[in-house]
């Protein structure tokens, strides 16, 4: 459990919140709160059940508002495959009561069960081999957010059809509750496969020679290529179906490499899920066609970390403990290329090191990079940014940011 400076878990010290501020049960009485906040200027930290108060941010130290007690179904249709929920609902809590009507939520993201649907959607945690690569923005269908002013908004829909008006639904996915507070979300569910394994085994060939076939061949494979320091490169894939496809998949996933494949537990699923508190967690992403060059560089910028790679979406996830993280951030590096500046931008020396060596392998297309948990630099925000956050939350009370640095001047064309 993660433990703030003063010795407290952040756990118990969001489930405190009740006593500095009401922990609202409606959404009406959500609304209330946060007005109040807006109307004293007082910053709120919107959070969940506590359980991932590592990542985004850096935020301020401001008054805890809990949205736990918010829970519950609010409509249920499993004909339509569509369910409403209120924020406060946890991913163990949904995946039981859709489990009764033979149906799920196709994805299952980093961090604990006990995680809330509405922390969720804000952090649009990604999610490790997911049925079909279906990552919570493919899911989220409709929105009820309260704003920065206490305003109750809706955005998207119940159905999975829905095309009115702007698309403010992917706009709050991700959007860490800096421009409102999640109160109700609408998700789109799928049915149970008949057979529904994660499967690993060593991967026979080299690195260089191994990840092509899996980009060649990635789909309808949801498979993931893990780098640990010291160890053989593992594949770990989700099969699922009936029988004949299952086993059909299994074949294929050897005759692409994998060997001593076997089935993983459900405890052993659920611990690909978990992070170390004070890990600093990077997820970069690139070209496909980029990929051994990619996958190679990031290896040697940072030979301690665990690394996750994506066939599917050309994305890899770096875990590094975390004094090998502040070393890296710390340390004088040579200053990347002219190539790796554009790349990179302004987000660490360490990070623009990745994309000189990814081009010294032969590289061609830009890095993209987010900084998942471990934050240390102020992130920055485009005047785009600016003006949807000063239309929804102008008094700025919403997971205030510690500091916004400005925007890096546009590259030249």
């Amino acid at each position: 459990m993660a433990r703030h400076p003063g010795g407290t878990s952040m756990t118990a010290r969001v489930n405190e919140a009740a006593s500095a501020d009401r922990a609202p049960t409606s959404v009406d009485a959500l609304a209330t709160v946060i007005r109040e906040h807006h109307d004293a200027h007082r910053p709120v930290r919107l959070v969940g059940n506590g359980t991932w108060l590592q990542g985004g941010g850096p935020f301020v130290d401001a008054t805890p508002l809990s949205l736990h007690a918010l829970s519950g179904v609010v409509e249920y249709t499993p004909g339509d495959l569509v369910i409403t929920v209120r924020a406060g609902t946890t991913v163990h809590e949904l995946a039981a009561i859709t489990a009764e009507h033979g149906q799920m939520l196709a994805s299952a993201p980093y961090g604990s069960p006990e995680s809330t649907i509405g922390a969720m959607i804000a952090t649009a945690a990604p999610a490790p081999l997911a049925l079909d690569d279906l990552q919570v923005r493919d899911l989220v269908l409709g929105l009820t957010v309260v704003t920065g002013t206490g305003a109750i908004t809706r955005a998207g829909g119940r159905v999975v059809k829905n095309v009115a008006g702007f698309d403010l639904v992917r706009l709050h996915t991700g959007a860490w509750g800096t421009l409102g507070a999640i109160a109700e979300v609408s998700l789109r569910l799928h049915a149970i496969p008949h057979r529904d394994l994660v499967i690993g085994g060593r991967l026979s060939a080299e690195l260089g020679d191994a990840i092509p076939p899996l980009v060649a061949n990635r789909a309808p494979i949801p498979m993931q290529v893990m780098l640990v320091p010291g160890e053989a490169p593992q594949l770990l894939a989700r099969v699922s179906g009936n029988s004949a496809r299952v086993d059909s998949l299994r074949e294929r996933l050897m005759r692409l490499g994998a060997r001593d494949l076997v089935e993983l537990s459900g405890t052993q699923v659920d611990a690909l899920r978990v992070t170390a508190p004070d890990a600093m967690v990077l997820r970069l992403r690139t070209a496909l066609s980029d990929a051994v060059p990619f996958v190679r560089a990031v290896r040697d910028a940072f030979p301690t970390a665990t690394l996750v790679y994506s066939p599917l979406r050309g994305s890899l996830r770096v875990v590094l403990p975390r004094w090998d993280a502040q070393q890296a951030f710390d340390v004088d590096l040579t200053e990347a290329a002219d190539q790796s500046d554009a790349v990179m931008g302004t987000v660490t020396r360490a990070l623009g090191t990745v994309a000189r060596l990814a081009t010294t392998f032969g590289a061609s297309h830009p890095i993209a990079i987010a900084i998942d948990q471990g934050r240390r630099q102020h992130p920055t925000r485009t005047p785009l940014e600016v003006g949807i956050k000063r239309a929804l939350d102008p008094t700025d009370i919403c997971n205030r940011l510690d500091a916004v640095a400005p925007a890096p001047a546009p590259l030249p064309v």
